[in-house]
């Protein structure tokens, strides 16, 4: 559970070292398809990368980024 601490800086304002949790997902296309459709705000586009994981990153209403991804095998 993410924690509300008016007095720290909003996560979005963290650069790159703001991503809050990287989850694995079975199946990362279904996923973004889905959170695209709602309108969530992506900040990394789906793609596979060379470490063997397809993942995408949004960023929630609060800022906290978090990352999504499953095996690309």
């Amino acid at each position: 559970m993410a924690g509300e601490c008016p007095d720290a800086p909003r996560p979005d304002a963290l650069g790159d070292h703001s991503y809050f949790a990287y989850l694995e997902v079975d199946n990362a296309n279904e996923l973004y398809a889905s959170l695209v459709a709602s309108g969530a705000d992506v900040v990394k586009p789906l793609r596979t990368e060379s470490w063997g994981m397809h993942e995408f990153g949004i960023r929630t209403i609060d800022g906290h980024r978090i990352m999504f991804g499953s095996s690309a095998a």
